[in-house]
């Protein structure tokens, strides 16, 4: 056991397995105000099941236990894009209308490739079922959706639905109530699943050059970083990365703080080249509180990584798992394999150890190294106790890592935990929520983070907001709500108070009730 190995959990952090994995490969997962966590992947990267997908299912991080939602769809919602609407649903946009046809010539992705379906789902915590809604303007296989501060959501790029398949120009927004619409002039190369991120001040920034594979018929320059205006569909462009090779990299919009104005800066870390040669461990960011927006480097990672599946904690950290080093590919060697029930051996190069970055410092931290290899159709996300569930991964078709394990950060192995005892259901922009709490003397920060939902190691719904702090007595603490609904979507979020960088188990708290 190497000396790292053994420090202490309050130094690394410390991970659990969970008893019951899933019944089906877990594509995209999504955490619900109700707590549980919806995971599903339709066919599942099994073009067998095309058309007879599987079912969704529901994670309960508190019992351990998983459940099937017994409902069949008309479509397949592998590979879709989704985002959360105000009211808690979840939106999931796209999918798989045919698979790839198998065929490769000289190294090109196999043709015809897949295709993109045009259908979208909403699904309801409550009753915890489908509903489909308005079909999509076009197909779309590999899309990003993002929800903005007026409630809509837009859908970027993917796959067509037809010949000549070939990534959508087309961006459209989604309504609740009023369904798809084009938005005119907004057209735009972008890769498949970009990287978008809402901005404070309403714009949409895409962080450049390009984040999954099938990249043909393109180069990386035409994949230029850039900000959608949605009002007028205008884009500003600001350049590549100074890493440009940023295949299956991780991109993170940082804590947005009142004390600096909702400042907004994006972390980039990881990825690798549209070849498949080696990743990279470098990371960069981007300020838009400067006067002249553009990539700097900041210190790299410990290991180089493709497949890098990012977290914003509530401390403000940004924890980095999963992945592997070496040449790209979603093989990775282990041809003979066919049958693994669920619990796929480990492979050369595969990256155990997770790692920490400290936006205040811009520096990493290696942490504790999880049991299970998270590559392709891997998942991460943080759940309201402070924790982090990991599940997935999927090195050849019908070879599913269906494990969950979950990360317990070193904070919560430190002093004990505040406690909120009763917080509002609801608040408004530009309101006061007033948090019960027997620690309100002692809490030095109270943050708001957004429920996740992600697939690809791309999450548009991760942000943190803090809440600056207005008043304090002994059983409670009086909090601002930023009147910008740009600044906090409107939606659910997990309310965490913190005390030397530990944090409380969070409560949901709806923002945005007074919101167009």
């Amino acid at each position: 056991m190497s000396s790292e190995d053994s420090e202490p959990p309050a130094e690394r952090g410390e991970w659990e397995p969970v008893e019951h994995r899933f019944g089906h490969l877990p594509v995209h997962v999504a955490l619900l105000h109700t707590g549980k966590v919806l995971a599903f992947g339709g066919s599942a990267n099994d073009e067998t099941r095309l058309r007879n997908p599987y079912p969704a299912e529901l994670f309960d991080p508190r019992t351990g236990q998983i459940e099937v939602v017994d409902q069949t769809l008309a479509g397949d919602l592998f590979c879709v894009g989704h985002a959360f609407l105000a009211d808690g649903r979840l939106l999931a946009a796209g999918g798989t209308h045919r698979y790839d046809g198998g065929i490769s010539i000289g190294g090109l992705p196999d043709l015809p490739p897949f295709s993109g379906l045009d259908q979208a789902y909403l699904f309801d915590p409550t009753d915890e079922r489908w509903t489909r809604v308005e079909d999509t303007d076009a197909g779309r296989w590999y899309p990003t959706l993002v929800t903005l501060g007026d409630r809509s959501v837009l859908a970027a790029a993917g796959l067509t639905k037809h010949p000549p398949w070939v990534v959508l120009r087309r961006i459209e927004r989604y309504t609740p109530g009023e369904g798809w619409e084009v938005l005119r002039g907004a057209g735009r190369w972008l890769p498949l699943y970009p990287r978008l991120h809402l901005l404070p001040d309403g714009s949409v920034f895409y962080a450049g050059s390009y984040n999954t594979h099938y990249t043909f018929p393109f180069s990386l320059r035409n994949f230029p970083t850039a900000r959608l205006d949605p009002g007028t569909g205008r884009w500003t462009e600001y350049g590549l990365p100074n890493e440009e090779e940023r295949e299956e990299g991780a991109s993170v919009l940082l804590p947005l703080r009142p004390g600096e104005n909702y400042r907004a800066r994006v972390l980039l870390a990881g990825g690798g080249t549209p070849t498949g040669e080696e990743p990279v461990a470098d990371a960069e960011m981007i300020d838009f509180g400067d006067a002249r927006p553009s990539w700097r480097s900041v210190e790299p990672m410990e290991h180089a990584r493709y497949y890098a599946y990012p977290v914003l904690l509530p401390d403000g950290t940004v924890f980095v798992m999963g992945g592997r080093r070496g040449p790209k590919g979603h093989l990775h060697g282990i041809d003979e394999l066919d049958d693994v029930d669920g619990a796929v051996p480990s492979i050369p190069g595969a990256v155990h150890e997770a790692e920490l970055f400290d936006p205040g410092t811009g520096t990493w931290t290696t942490l504790a190294p999880m049991a299970v290899d998270r590559l392709y159709h891997s998942n991460a996300l943080l759940l309201p106790d402070g924790r982090v569930m990991t599940t997935g991964s999927n090195p050849k078709r019908r070879v599913d890592e269906r494990r969950i394990e979950t990360y317990r950060p070193p904070y919560l192995f430190r002093e004990p935990r505040p406690t909120v005892e009763a917080v509002p259901e609801v608040v408004g922009y530009g309101e006061t929520l007033n948090v019960r709490t027997p620690d309100a003397r002692t809490v030095d920060e109270v943050a708001l983070v957004r429920q996740s939902s992600t697939t690809h190691c791309l999450n548009t719904d991760q942000r943190l907001v803090e809440l600056r702090v207005l008043d304090r007595n002994e059983g409670s603490l009086t909090v601002a709500v930023p009147e910008n609904s740009n600044v906090a979507p409107p939606g659910y979020y997990m309310l965490f108070l913190l005390r030397g960088g530990v944090p409380s188990e969070a409560p949901f708290v709806r923002v945005g009730a007074n919101g167009r």
